[in-house]
């Protein structure tokens, strides 16, 4: 082997590191008996070091690295040929060189230099960086999501720009402004920038401060644009717009020309604008209906100041729902009740001793009658009004019940909210025997209040219907109340053919805390459940029957 290639495979290794104490005394051996290997040693030690800066990915290292290698250049050949030479053998530094050597040498180095500097703005010029992405929001609540893509995302991730597609389940998205959207499935929406949002299908309700005023949710015919409120939005599938305003205004800018020259209008609290997709745009006033919006993000849980208990998981998966023994005196005394089939609930952790239900349930051929007992703190407070916003009333204090009054249906219940249904909606989906029920005391009145809806998609009801009696009474110590009532099953579309024993079909119970303004909702406990979901709090109640316990007739 020639001494050159012997010392192209030492320097090799001495580059790299991989030169042991007997390869770094025979390099020096080399290097010290012929000239040409200490300048060629010095020629790829440089080399070796420019390329390895210039590579690094950072351009400002880069750029750093040329500024300081021709800063450090010497002015003397010689002088740099002998600051290589003593890493490579300490101790040497009397070289002799040839002047033609000498300039050969600079020449090359000069070369080398001119090569990196062209080398780093090159991968300058060649390689972009990626901008960071910028969030505008967060999906801060999810219940039974179902996205178009499986890497669809989860609660608590951070949203950026870009089209989403919730087929199923109920989704929070809040921006970093504070304006929340409350997105019920099935919808496609595209969040634009921190102040605009474009829905193309589906419905959503927004939310938005002060700080914010001046949101946009942009549709196929129309931009909304927010005064300070809490509207509704809905894209219907023939591409209608409605929109509904619960709190505040907003202006309605249409993208066509209207009908009738209009262009924009102002929608008030307790209005709602039909804004036509065929032909010319046109607003139309319609009914106000509060069904039409999912307005609360409904999770089970209980707040007690800033601290929250966990869902707690369905303990009761069916109750007994008794004869009455006689005539039914609805007073808030239940002393004239079998309340054999009582069952109790309470919430978990230290919330278990305020905030309880003993719920109770008899029947005879007219009537069904209902009973509970609740724990609360603040019992009594509801403040929701029963003639201008029924729907909401539950947030403020209340107990629900959901139940089937056709045996037919049988249990479980199969029926489920229709926009959760692909397809046609069924049969129980829009069965008036399909009942929700909600009782409340609203305080400023002193009132005992009903509200019945129908069917699963709640798109039917009555508030307060004639025939029904109800009772409220606070207990002595203010810690808990007493409900109690009784509903015709005409009510319940049952009047026909009531419920009789050997009956089961489904029944679920839900009662609501509110926080002492008597309309903050503040959690909830969910009882009578088909076990398969007991320990399952995705599955809203309202939207699917299956997870409804079981009521069995007596």
């Amino acid at each position: 082997m020639t001494s050159e290639k012997r010392f192209a495979e030492l320097w090799t290794d001495y580059l790299e590191g991989d030169l042991d104490d007997a390869g770094v005394a025979e390099l020096e051996a080399l290097l010290a008996a012929d000239e040409s290997l200490r300048a060629r040693a010095a020629d790829l030690f440089q080399t070796h070091r420019l390329l390895g800066f210039a590579l690094q990915d950072s351009p400002a290292a880069r750029e750093s690295f040329v500024s300081s290698t021709l800063a450090r250049m010497p002015l003397s050949d010689d002088a740099f040929v002998e600051s290589v030479m003593e890493r490579v053998h300490p101790g040497t530094r009397q070289l002799h060189r040839a002047t033609r050597t000498r300039w050969l040498l600079v020449a090359g180095v000069a070369a080398i230099v001119l090569c990196a500097v062209a080398a780093s703005l090159f991968l300058r010029a060649g390689t972009t960086r990626p901008r960071p992405q910028e969030f505008l929001a967060t999906l801060t609540r999810a219940t039974d999501c179902v996205w178009d893509v499986p890497t669809g995302p989860r609660q608590g991730d951070r949203l950026a720009a870009g089209e989403m597609s919730l087929r199923k389940g109920v989704a929070e998205i809040t921006f970093a402004s504070g304006v929340s959207l409350l997105v019920e499935a099935p919808a496609n929406l595209k969040l634009v920038d921190a102040t605009n949002t474009a829905l193309n299908a589906g419905r959503v309700v927004v939310r938005v401060p002060p700080a914010a005023v001046g949101f946009a949710v942009d549709t196929p015919k129309a931009r909304i644009v927010d005064q300070g409120t809490e509207f509704g939005v809905c894209v219907e599938p023939g591409r209608e717009t409605v929109v509904q305003v619960f709190a505040g205004s907003v202006v309605a800018e249409l993208k066509g020309p209207g009908a009738s020259g209009e262009k924009s209008r102002r929608v008030a609290a307790g209005e709602t604008m039909r804004i036509d997709a065929s032909g010319p745009i046109e607003l139309q006033r319609t009914a106000f209906s509060p069904e039409r919006f999912l307005r609360t993000f409904s999770t089970p849980s209980v707040h007690k100041g800033e601290e929250l208990i966990p869902f707690k998981p369905s303990e009761v998966s069916s109750q007994d729902v008794l004869a009455a023994p006689g005539p039914v005196t609805v007073d808030g005394d239940l002393s004239d009740w079998n309340l054999s089939g009582t069952f109790e609930a309470r919430c978990g952790g230290r919330f278990a001793e305020e905030h309880y239900v003993q719920g109770s349930l008899m029947y005879d051929k007219t009537h069904l009658y209902l009973a509970a007992r609740v724990g609360d703190p603040m019992p009594m407070r509801n403040v929701i009004d029963p003639n201008t916003d029924p729907w909401s009333a539950w947030m403020g204090g209340s107990v629900q019940l959901r139940f089937s009054t056709d045996r037919t249906f049988g249990w479980p219940v199969q029926a489920i909210k229709p926009s959760q249904r692909q397809g046609k909606p069924s049969v129980q989906d829009t069965s008036g025997r399909i009942v929700h029920l909600t009782l409340w005391y609203f305080q400023p009145r002193e009132q005992p209040c009903l509200e019945l809806r129908y069917g699963m998609k709640l798109d039917r009801g009555v508030v307060n219907p004639a025939g029904w009696r109800g009772a409220f009474r606070k207990a002595a110590d203010g810690k808990s109340y007493t409900v109690e009532c009784a509903i015709p099953w005409t009510l319940l579309g049952a009047g026909d053919d009531p419920p009789r024993a050997g009956d089961e079909m489904g029944l679920c119970w839900t009662v609501n805390w509110s926080d002492a303004s008597g309309k903050n909702w503040k959690g909830q406990l969910v009882e009578v459940k088909n076990p398969a979901y007991a320990t399952r709090g995705k599955e809203l109640t309202f939207m699917h029957a299956e997870t409804w316990g079981k009521a069995i007739y007596k």
